[in-house]
């Protein structure tokens, strides 16, 4: 047993002297990079689009349906009485989406401060 000993320990080393060689040439997978290179492209988004993000994530909290959908009728106001395609829903509507960046546009041509919720008076009543 005691010529075993030594042996193992050998091969011991040997492990981790390939374990230390492992960590050095350690790479990074295809995924970790889009991850990275997809955090870095949010952050770059302009200002106009997060904060119809923000304004969309704020109109989830108080809707659950489209404010400017009507259940009875089913129209939309912002179509100007026209049948809506999305039964309310408004996360991905392009119309919900184009009126809110309409009204960035609007508000900050005036110069006003950008509202920081939905329910600011800014975004209804200009």
């Amino acid at each position: 047993m005691k010529a075993n000993i030594p042996l193992i320990l050998l091969y011991v080393k040997e492990l981790e002297r390939d374990y230390e060689v492992n960590i050095m040439s350690y790479k990074i997978s295809e995924e970790e990079i889009r991850k990275a290179l997809d955090l870095e492209a949010k952050a770059k988004k302009d200002p106009k689009k997060r904060w119809v993000e923000r304004m969309i994530k704020s109109a989830k909290q108080y809707h659950k349906i489209c404010p400017y959908y009507d259940k009875k009728t089913v129209a939309c106001f912002l179509r100007l009485g026209e049948k809506c395609d999305r039964d309310g829903r408004f996360e991905a509507c392009p119309v919900f989406i184009e009126f809110l960046e309409r009204k960035y546009d609007e508000i900050t041509k005036s110069g006003k401060p950008l509202p920081v919720d939905f329910l600011d008076p800014l975004i209804t009543y200009g």
